[in-house]
């Protein structure tokens, strides 16, 4: 935008906004009128008494002495005029629009946009990073890597897709193995008496409707009741109404009802039903799949390996070969180090530049500025980490090595930074600078306002020279 006033003369103000700027334009213009004529009458008046005071010299008159101040005995009033007349008389005089253009010269209008320049700089320097931002997201996201490619690994298992076996991680084997002591075998079956669930067949053998794929080694991943989280919907809805609902191995969604199931349970004893019967099972060998990993068995598409398995098959043999909820929580732990690293520091260290607690803390607060710093460096440093895992997935040619958690996380985080990006950083910028200009002219209404108080009183003494 130039200082011509090309882009401004576009802009369509209305409302009190137009109407003040004609109140303005028309005050600028009759005091512009007033200055000419003064001007005018004050060189007239010159000219006169120059004239004058020649010819009382030539006439060998003196000139008489300047008069002193005398009280006039009767006082002259200026009625103050009240503003729907200002107004009304402004909307007559000027009928046309009136532009930012016809208020402000070209160098006011430069001067103008230089302090708007400042207000967006000063708003982009609060969310820049600096070197030390920049440290601890890259420690963060190396070290998160780091833990993946070393301690957590990939389950036990053999080659895969032409990949190489693994022996396992430890930090995978550990969880694994946590798990599986966490219930001795008779505490197994009597948590599989006393929460038995309609969703829990094995095979298709019982069932009206055919599942396909559905197997005693599988039947957790088809089963979507046996989801960590979907289950809390799923399972407890097959609970009470006595059905069963998988996604079969084609990819197909069913829903059926089983034969001698109880219904019309209560939704709380159906949600304790269900937590026992998830706790008989998360102790097993095959444990619990991943969640929300039994939905990719609807995506029947690509052809991976020598098999050519498409995205479902995949993961469901992911499941087969380890891939489960024990594995999730080793994999979740460089996600937990690059939250607690970046979050903790970024805490320490908007305190130690002087900044309040709350504009501190590490979580957005309703209420309180967004944090758009505090998302950039987890963007990084999650970027980081999941670029290492796709290294290391590369690298060993095993879909075993992919880190659910950690691209989960990845694709949240760079949602979010498109969204500050692309909508939200511009709109919080115009918030930021409208709030100074909103602020400004609270202290030109306050004056304006005692000003006109001023000039509110009955009378006003004029005095003569």
């Amino acid at each position: 935008m130039t200082a011509s006033g090309d882009g401004y003369e576009k802009i369509d103000v209305t409302g009190n906004d137009a109407e003040l700027q004609k109140v303005i334009f028309h005050q600028h213009r009759k005091l512009d009128e007033l200055v000419d004529s003064s001007k005018q009458v004050k060189q007239q008046v010159d000219s006169t008494i120059s004239s004058s005071e020649a010819l009382l010299r030539s006439l060998g008159k003196s000139l008489p002495e300047r008069r002193r101040l005398i009280q006039l005995d009767k006082k002259p009033v200026a009625q103050l005029r009240s503003w729907q007349e200002i107004t009304t008389e402004g909307e007559a005089a000027i009928p046309d629009k009136v532009a930012i253009t016809d208020l402000l010269s070209n160098q006011e209008i430069v001067s103008v946009e230089q302090q708007l320049m400042h207000l967006r700089d000063e708003f982009d320097l609060q969310h820049k990073l600096d070197r030390l931002d920049y440290g601890i997201a890259g420690i963060a996201g190396v070290l998160a890597s780091l833990v993946d490619i070393f301690l957590v690994k990939m389950p036990t298992t053999k080659e895969l897709l032409g990949g190489s076996s693994s022996q396992g991680g430890t930090l995978s084997d550990f969880f694994k193995n946590h798990l599986r002591n966490k219930f001795t075998g008779q505490e197994i079956r009597e948590l599989e008496e006393n929460n038995w669930v309609p969703y829990d067949a094995s095979t298709s053998k019982n069932l009206t409707e055919y599942v396909t794929g559905l197997g005693p080694r599988s039947h957790r991943f088809h089963s979507i009741g046996h989801d960590p989280i979907l289950g809390f919907i799923f399972g407890v809805k097959d609970i009470i109404c006595g059905t069963m609902t998988t996604i079969d191995s084609k990819g197909k969604f069913v829903t059926q009802t089983i034969s001698g199931a109880p219904v019309g349970m209560s939704l709380f004893d159906a949600l304790g039903r269900q937590i026992g019967h998830l706790k008989s099972d998360i102790g097993t060998p095959a444990g619990l799949p991943v969640p929300f990993m039994s939905l990719l068995g609807l995506i029947q598409v690509g052809s991976f390996g020598e098999k050519g398995r498409t995205v479902g098959e995949l993961a469901r043999t992911m499941y087969a070969q380890g891939y489960d909820f024990g594995h999730f929580l080793a994999m979740s732990i460089p996600v937990l180090i690059i939250e607690v690293i970046v979050r903790t520091f970024y805490f320490l260290k908007r305190l130690s530049e002087g900044h309040g607690f709350m504009q501190s803390i590490p979580i957005n607060v309703p209420g309180e500025p967004h944090k758009p710093k505090l998302q950039t460096m987890l963007f990084m440093a999650h970027t980081i980490a999941t670029a290492a895992n796709a290294g290391k997935v590369t690298f060993t040619s095993n879909p075993l090595a992919i880190n659910f958690p950690q691209w989960i996380w990845f694709f949240k985080s760079a949602m979010q930074q498109l969204k500050w990006v692309a909508w939200t950083k511009e709109e919080e910028r115009f918030a930021h600078v409208q709030k100074k200009l909103d602020c400004d002219w609270e202290n030109v209404n306050d004056n304006l306002l005692a000003e006109w108080s001023v000039f509110e009183e009955p009378a006003i003494m004029i005095g003569q020279y």
